[in-house]
């Protein structure tokens, strides 16, 4: 049976192209995984458009759409869309979705915070798609949740569409421009960017751990509903055993508690 070992229930951009596939490439064998999407406006990644996308009920509709497949937890997976805001903004979608359904919610920020801290890291190089005004929002977040940035740099892309036509090595290139000695992790953020692929390479590069949103989303929606299961070939992350989530968590929820 489909899902016999959990159902992830994954709320979508509609205009994201590698987010339901990125989320399916590490699922252990009897995990399903179920979409639901929600508009984004005129497919701008802004924070105007952003913010405009959660300003209705639109993540409300998309979430009980999902508790019919009945799910152990629903994942919306935008990674600036949940952190635009600033501190708590996850932590307010969460409390909206967990609200509309009655079903534990988390965000790809939400998991990224908790990857983060599974790894160790204190210090984050962050390779962005994105416009210079997402990427100052992205500083301040993590900078405010107790990370240091050694650097940060975008690809200036205004749109998803333009995002879902990187490749994995744009990712790996834009790396290498954007690392820095005192960086002990790197960071590569948004779930349109195909990267999954490059993680490897990326760590063997570099000799640093590796977090994408897509790779933490699904990493965090799986420990939480129970699925151990070491997935290798996508960095270090999906390798850790289960501690490394248990010893994050007090930390997480400090930094994203408002």
């Amino acid at each position: 049976m489909y899902g016999s070992r959990g159902r992830i229930g994954l709320i979508t951009l509609a205009t994201d192209a590698s987010v339901l596939q990125e989320h399916s490439l590490p699922l252990p064998p009897g995990v399903g995984l179920y979409p639901a999407p929600i508009p984004l406006s005129r497919g701008e990644v802004t924070p105007a458009a952003l913010s405009e996308m959660l300003a209705g009920e639109e993540l409300e509709r998309a979430a009980r759409l999902l508790t019919a497949i009945d799910p152990g937890l629903i994942l919306f997976a935008c990674t600036t869309g949940s952190l635009v805001h600033g501190i708590g903004w996850d932590r307010e979608l969460i409390a909206r979705i967990e609200r509309a359904t009655g079903r534990q919610g988390t965000t790809t920020t939400t998991a990224v915070l908790a990857a983060l801290r599974a790894v160790g890291a204190t210090s984050l190089a962050i390779a962005t798609p994105y416009l210079d005004a997402l990427n100052e929002i992205e500083r301040r977040f993590f900078e405010a949740s107790g990370f240091q940035v050694a650097a940060i740099a975008g690809l200036q892309c205004a749109t998803d569409a333009a995002i879902g036509r990187l490749t994995p090595r744009d990712a790996i290139d834009l790396v290498d421009r954007v690392d820095r000695p005192e960086a002990d992790a790197i960071f590569i953020s948004c779930t349109t960017f195909h990267c999954l692929e490059a993680i490897a390479e990326i760590e063997a590069r570099h000799g640093k751990p590796v977090i994408t949103s897509n790779q933490a989303g699904i990493w965090f929606a799986l420990r939480q509903i129970g699925i151990n299961d070491p997935v290798p070939g996508y960095g270090r992350l999906l390798t850790l055993p289960d501690s490394h989530l248990a010893a994050s968590s007090p930390m997480h929820l400090e930094a994203t508690t408002p």
